[in-house]
């Protein structure tokens, strides 16, 4: 629930709303309509004037100015719900030693995702917005009293090395013809602007191809007042995960000299697929969640643990180790461009890729740059409604983690036991390669490239971040 100062609400309505729905929890309402009249109760005024925050309160449709799109709900939003099934089978397999199989099925539907609900809808008669541009030009007039021209554009598709977008004799403020290239790799959104002084000064703006293509196609909005999105959250998202975990296991007992042990081993195949990365996940393509559903980027298609326990004799000091190793195959990750080119207001966009998907693979640092891979990558035409890429198409590193945990007990008298302890995370140290949130955007360079873009570029499918580094803690533990 978001409010908006247009609803006679003051900053702090929100938190008086949410304090009151807060009060249900963990309950929910029974309707829409019973949520409704809960926040009618609610002050949305001031102290010493309060006033009643109007029954639709963070339900109505956004009426967010450009620039501060706000977010609603949609009215009849369900809260997720998840199935589980799960079969198992145990079995002890000799002295000490057990077996166990686990079969684990979750479904999970209605989890929330947003839609912008102010994206421009493509017009009949044409497959998309490239389709509609190429066959309509945009024609913007000044206004004032002495500025009666216009500017025509007209979109065409060009060459895909162009990273201007913009040619002909375009001016801001005089009537002239200008040519957009629906192929180029121009990164900006500029919109366009009209001169509007009485004289026809310069002042207007001649635009950016994404902008002027914003600008073309934004009577074909919801809301034409205003030129960006409108966050609607609904709850139309979908997961899914089966498992099998098979696990050995033995319990603790003693093996001769004074040494104890016990170990575990696990291994699991799963598979874990998604329509989005969390509860304010967009679409490529606004709203149609049905494409996206792919593995989820925390999944790991094989997974091992094995750990154990050791204790030795009193003359080796009757310490207990406690290692765990673990590991897992690779995670997926999501290649886009960054920014928007499919005219939705959503910088969800991936590329055109013509290769072979299994080769967009993580690089070790200081490996050779993938030119011939590159070169497979694509932008999409502005207008397009999106590139062919599946989402999170990339295959990521693999992990390895080895963990120590060293105690002794001592016992001081018949009541009391001091337990000090060691714990090594990661001992050996090893690299765990991380993408953050497991995002790349890729973009070509420019003709003059920065020094930033040509680093981005030479480190492209590099992983840049390593979690988990080597740590040691101390405990001490006091029974009593």
């Amino acid at each position: 629930m978001r409010l908006h100062p247009t609803e006679n609400c003051y900053n702090g309505a929100q938190a008086n709303v949410l304090a009151a729905i807060a009060q249900q929890f963990p309950r929910g309402y029974a309707s829409a309509d019973a949520l409704r009249s809960l926040v009618a109760t609610v002050n949305c005024g001031t102290t010493a004037a309060p006033v009643a925050c109007p029954s639709n309160t963070g339900f109505l449709s956004n009426s967010g100015s450009q620039g501060n799109p706000l977010r609603s709900v949609e009215p009849n939003l369900k809260i997720p719900e998840s199935y589980q099934f799960n079969v198992g089978f145990e079995r002890q397999i000799g002295k000490g030693l057990v077996f166990e199989a686990n079969y684990t099925v979750n479904k999970t539907v209605h989890l929330w995702r947003d839609v912008n609900s102010n994206a421009p809808i493509v017009p009949a008669g044409f497959s998309d917005f490239t389709a509609y541009l190429l066959a309509n030009p945009f024609v913007l007039r000044n206004g004032g009293a002495a500025t009666t021209g216009s500017r025509t554009y007209t979109f065409v598709l060009g060459p895909a090395n162009d990273e201007v977008g913009v040619s002909g004799s375009c001016l801001a403020n005089a009537t002239s013809n200008c040519v957009i290239n629906l192929n180029t790799f121009n990164r900006s959104t500029t919109l366009p602007t009209a001169t509007t002084s009485a004289t026809g000064a310069p002042g207007g703006s001649v635009g950016s191809p994404v902008g002027i293509a914003l600008a073309a196609v934004n009577r074909f909005r919801p809301d034409p007042t205003i030129n960006d999105e409108k966050s609607r959250i609904s709850s139309i998202g979908n997961s899914f995960y089966h498992g099998l975990i098979l696990e050995v296991r033995s319990r603790f007992r003693k093996i001769g000299f004074g040494f104890g042990s016990s170990f575990r081993a696990a291994y699991t195949l799963s598979s874990f697929k998604d329509d989005g990365l969390n509860n304010t996940s967009n679409a490529e393509i606004n709203g149609d969640f049905s494409r996206e559903f792919t593995r989820n980027n925390q999944d790991r298609r094989h997974r091992f643990a094995l750990s154990g326990t050791f204790e030795t004799p009193f003359w080796l000091g009757k310490i207990r180790l406690s290692p765990l190793f673990r590991y897992g195959s690779s995670a997926p990750f999501n290649f886009s461009i960054g920014y928007d080119r499919n005219l939705d207001d959503l910088s969800t966009d991936r590329l055109n890729y013509s290769g072979d998907i299994a080769d967009i693979v993580f690089r070790e640092p200081g490996t050779p740059i993938p030119t011939e891979l590159l070169s497979n990558f694509s932008l999409q035409p502005i207008g397009s409604r999106g590139g062919n890429l599946p989402r999170n198409a990339g295959t990521g590193p693999s992990f390895y983690t080895f963990d120590l945990n060293v105690t002794r007990e001592f016992k001081i008298g018949e009541r009391f036991r001091l337990r000090p302890s060691i714990e090594f995370d990661n001992v050996l140290n090893a690299k765990v390669f991380s993408y953050g949130a497991q995002f790349i955007d890729f973009l070509p360079l420019d003709l003059t490239p920065t020094a930033t873009q040509t680093l981005n570029y030479q480190n492209i499918l590099v992983p840049t971040r390593t979690f988990r580094q080597r740590q040691i803690r101390l405990g001490l533990k006091f029974d009593f």
